[in-house]
């Protein structure tokens, strides 16, 4: 079968890893999934809307309840730019279980699923290019032969243990936002390629909502590029017995195209200078750690088929998404379109990575992951009891007013996630040292035991100082007020003055009042919006965390013109 990936002659056979039977063991799917699942909770669930994802749910809940146009959102009179399947599917979450569980937590779902689903496509993915003749392993010459399934499981089960462990997912995986349905989109256009050419018609639905996912996510550009990228990789296979696939990569290029005209052409990448090319370094190495040596290690030692099948679409997938964020300003946000192929391109290190390597990246994470959690602790029993007082104090400074009440469940949850994360520890310790995965195993424990830890028992605290609920209660009890005193009847309106619209959106869900730039009887900002004549100062709050940029209440003594 002629392929794209396997074109060009090398000099020296291509390498393949030699293994021993025991080396795929399987690891546990209850084990699996049951991390995927600690991983994915913590940070979607227990919190307000944040400033990160506020602006998003803002106009989900708007949509939700009509206020607003599907095709065409605006709020507060402020135009909507893109995001259109991040607004739909939240909305339409809302609509359904909105009144059951509440609209937060309701918006939040579709974003729930869509990182469970790259989580599920990019084990897929490579579980089928690890499937590919050039990538199995030498048979051994003595004991049990390698089932090629057994083999692709473990490599799989490896590539979702890296995943799970790279740092930059953690924040970014975690928000109700277009990035998590980006993230989804590129592991569907890998799980497509894979499929490429043996089953057309998957491969090429697949690739095709993958396209049309980044497409309609504010991502038009990269699905153009990712488009010609597929183009090229799959050149050898396009014809006329594979046309879903031309129909596939056509409907990415218009949808792409069209998505860019929607927004104005307004995307524009600059020429890095050599500060920039130090800061891509400087964040691509922790916001892709562990996954970048072990990408590097595998095409190092897999250098004589880097033109494979199971190779080649991971690395050119990696370096565009690498460029593309390289030529907008290191923005993180495309960084992360670059962890599911990167993923894949380090779970085929590990057959072929040395023991030592493995070791050294068992430990750091072992010696990391111990002390963050011992710090979270530290942390909780500081709010808790006052002692150490030194972190208290700095939590009081941050956070000043809050107080934290003892939760049975939450400590349980952290008791046991601790507990596991001991008993992982002492497993890769001790004598089980064959499986293929096992060198992600820490890794990605250790990464998800932080987070559970975090979501759990600082979470409190840390949605207490970034929460608008409070400053949107304050403000609407006080407009109720002083529209009671003054006599004012209809709905109060609250002209902006000085405020972004990521916080007018917050305070107008938590207070029910909407925004307006026309004239209103209320202003809130940083400052009055007219002579101090006008206007006079009936509150003055803001979020805990900000009390040295307080935001202001005032009232019009004046009637607004009609």
């Amino acid at each position: 079968m002629s392929s794209a990936f396997s074109h060009g002659q090398t000099r020296r056979p291509p390498t393949r890893p030699a293994l021993k039977a025991d080396a795929v063991s399987k690891l546990p799917r209850p084990l699996l999934l049951l991390l995927c699942v600690a991983y994915i909770l913590p940070g979607f669930i227990g919190r307000d809307p944040w400033r990160s994802d506020g602006l998003n749910f803002a106009v989900m809940w708007q949509m939700a309840q009509g206020a607003t146009d599907w095709f065409h959102p605006q709020l507060y009179g402020h135009v909507i730019r893109g995001g259109w399947l991040t607004h739909w599917l939240g909305a339409l979450s809302i609509q359904a279980l909105g009144t059951l569980i509440g609209p937060v937590l309701a918006s939040r779902l579709p974003f729930m699923l869509a990182l469970g689903a790259s989580m599920s496509l990019t084990w897929y993915a490579a579980y089928h290019f690890a499937r590919d003749d050039a990538a199995q392993p030498v048979p051994p010459a003595f004991g049990s032969p390698i089932a090629s399934r057994d083999y692709a499981r473990a490599i799989a089960d490896g590539v979702l243990l890296t995943l799970l462990a790279t740092l930059g997912l953690l924040g970014r995986g975690h928000e109700a936002s277009t990035q998590v349905l980006q993230l989804a989109a590129v592991s569907a256009v890998l799980l497509g390629v894979s499929l490429h050419p043996r089953r057309a018609g998957a491969a090429a639905a697949v690739i095709g909502l993958g396209l049309l996912s980044l497409a309609l996510t504010s991502a038009g550009w990269f699905a153009v590029l990712l488009t010609v990228t597929l183009a090229l990789l799959l050149r050898r296979d396009l014809g006329r017995r594979h046309w879903p696939s031309l129909l596939a990569l056509l409907l990415g290029l218009t949808s792409g195209l069209w998505a860019e005209s929607q927004l104005g052409w307004s995307l524009h990448g600059q020429w890095p200078t050599w500060q920039g090319v130090g800061n891509f370094f400087r964040i691509g190495v922790w916001f892709t750690w562990p996954a970048w040596p072990l990408a590097l290690w595998a095409l190092w030692r897999w250098r004589e088929s880097l033109h494979a099948r199971h190779l080649q679409p991971a690395w050119a997938l990696s370096l565009l998404a690498l460029l593309s964020a390289l030529a907008l300003g290191n923005n993180d946000k495309v960084f992360l379109l670059s962890l599911p192929p990167m993923a894949i391109l380090a779970g085929f290190a590990l057959p072929v990575m040395r023991r030592a390597g493995l070791a050294a990246i068992d430990w750091f994470a072992v010696l990391l992951y111990s002390l963050l959690a011992l710090v979270v602790w530290v942390m909780w029993l500081a709010m808790l009891t006052g002692w150490p007082p030194k972190p208290a104090a700095n939590i009081a400074r941050l956070a000043p007013g809050f107080h934290l009440d003892l939760d049975l469940f939450t400590v349980g949850i952290s008791l046991l996630a601790t507990a596991a994360w001991t008993a992982i520890v002492m497993w890769r310790t001790g004598r089980h040292r064959h499986p293929l995965w096992k060198g992600m195993v820490l890794s990605a424990s250790g990464v998800t035991l932080a987070w559970v830890l975090v979501g759990s028992l600082w979470m409190p605290a840390l949605n207490y100082a970034s929460t608008y609920r409070f400053v949107g209660i304050s403000v609407a009890h006080a407009v109720r007020t002083n529209s009671a005193l003054s006599m004012r009847v209809g709905t109060p309106c609250l002209q902006p003055s000085g405020i972004d619209l990521t916080s007018q959106a917050l305070i107008g869900y938590w207070s029910r009042l909407a925004f307006s730039r026309a004239d209103c009887n209320y202003a809130l900002g940083t400052h009055a919006p007219g002579p101090a004549a006008q206007w006079r100062q009936i509150w003055r709050g803001g979020r805990p965390g900000e009390r040295d940029e307080p935001i202001l209440l005032y009232q019009r003594l004046t009637p607004a013109p009609r």
